[in-house]
């Protein structure tokens, strides 16, 4: 009698996930981007015939607090999948909500949201360049074991190669999104982005601005990203390049890609923007972050641009701000740090190799006011300490 329960229970098992999966519109996501006080954003790739979305927000206690309802709509009469993004507001600083999301009035899954917090707490944040074709799926099990605060991609995360049409765009995106370990660590965390080289499709594109456009297009449809774009608010220079504070850090997301011709790599515009936004920062610890390595010798390094590269370190230096780290990509193998320093001001970068090399970086940060401790560790695929970079909120005084 026990086998037979067992049987029936596994039937019916088979039965529900059948069911399940025939009924279950949501190809990939949902994804959360990056959250402030107030409200965040939710990314799926649904499948052509969904209709609408439901997410349900309650507290811990179980008390029904917001519901939103959402039409589906394939703005570009995509046949295949439909990346979509809803944009959850009214929401409200300090609280943790759990939000049930439905997909034509099935349920899809349960998400964390966490709202800024107004008093200083521990941060962590994972950061990675470059997924590739051969990352680990045990890496990305012990990313989502992490419980960072978010997640930061520096590019890299498709490779087009040599795209010919929008949609040979969409579909490159569209696979890699499949993937299942992917989406589970897509859907365990809140996710941020610029671009690469890669996923810029930099060797084709500049030959043609309808593909740059295309391309922008679809980053912004599977990247949601911030809501207000703090110092990138013009539609000439669109770009990828934003700003997010978080607690007492503040992260710049530097566009290699966009304004990257003739004897510039990101633009006069971009910089000037970015040392405009620096002097309000207020932040312990102020991340300026690229694809492209900054003082490192590497054949797209900020290095190659003398004049820009003197400019923006003179530029630095004059902003008498304390406690910044430059974050790149492109990195050989591994972790490296440079301590680099012109006319007496020292600048310290951190570059990271790609996740096709099954290592991923993770950044802590912690401690009192006026002691805060900022953490750089590497691990390798198992979880296992490789690197680790500590610097006192003192030691980045100039």
């Amino acid at each position: 009698m026990k086998y037979l329960i067992n049987s029936i229970f596994c039937v019916a098992l088979l039965f529900c996930n059948d069911m399940y999966s025939q009924y279950n519109k949501v190809a990939s996501g949902p994804m959360i981007s990056f959250i402030d006080a107030y409200s965040t954003q939710v990314w799926f790739l649904l499948e052509p015939d969904a209709e609408t979305i439901k997410i349900n927000l309650t507290n811990y206690q179980n008390d029904k607090l917001l519901e939103y309802n959402f039409d589906v709509v394939n703005e570009y009469n995509l046949e295949k999948y439909i990346p979509f993004t809803v944009v959850l507001e009214n929401l409200l600083p300090n609280r943790e909500y759990i939000a049930s999301v439905y997909v034509d009035d099935i349920f899809i899954k349960e998400l964390d949201l966490f709202t800024k917090r107004p008093h200083l707490d521990d941060v962590q944040l994972l950061i990675g360049y470059g997924l590739g074709d051969y990352h680990s799926e045990k890496m990305f099990a012990n990313m989502i074991n992490t419980n960072s605060d978010f997640m930061v991609w520096l590019g890299g995360h498709v490779d087009f190669g040599n795209p010919v049409s929008f949609q040979g765009m969409l579909d490159n995106y569209i696979d890699v999104r499949k993937k299942d370990i992917l989406n589970d660590f897509l859907s365990s965390m809140p996710q941020i982005a610029t671009w690469g080289e890669t996923d810029f499709g930099i060797k084709n594109i500049k030959k043609s601005w309808l593909l740059r456009d295309s391309a922008y297009t679809v980053f912004d449809l599977f990247w949601p990203n911030s809501l207000n774009k703090t110092y990138n608010y013009t539609f000439y220079d669109y770009g990828a390049y934003q700003r997010y504070s978080y607690n007492d850090v503040d992260l710049f997301l530097l566009d290699s890609e966009t304004f990257n011709y003739g004897n510039t790599l990101y633009g006069d515009k971009q910089i000037e923007r970015l040392f405009q936004e620096l002097k309000n920062t207020g932040a312990t610890f102020t991340i300026i972050a690229s694809p492209c390595p900054f003082t490192f010798e590497s054949k797209n390094s900020y290095l190659n641009y003398t004049k820009k590269f003197d400019y923006f370190m003179y530029r630095l230096k004059v902003s008498g701000l304390d406690g910044v780290i430059l974050v790149s990509g492109n990195s050989v193998s591994g972790t490296r740090l440079n301590q680099y320093t012109i006319d007496n001001y020292t600048v310290n970068e951190l570059n990271i190799s790609s996740l096709d090399e099954n290592n991923y970086s993770l950044i802590n940060i912690s401690g009192l006011v006026g002691d805060r401790k900022l953490s750089f560790n590497t691990y390798n695929e198992n979880g296992n300490l490789i690197y680790r970079k500590y610097f006192h909120q003192n030691d980045l005084v100039n």
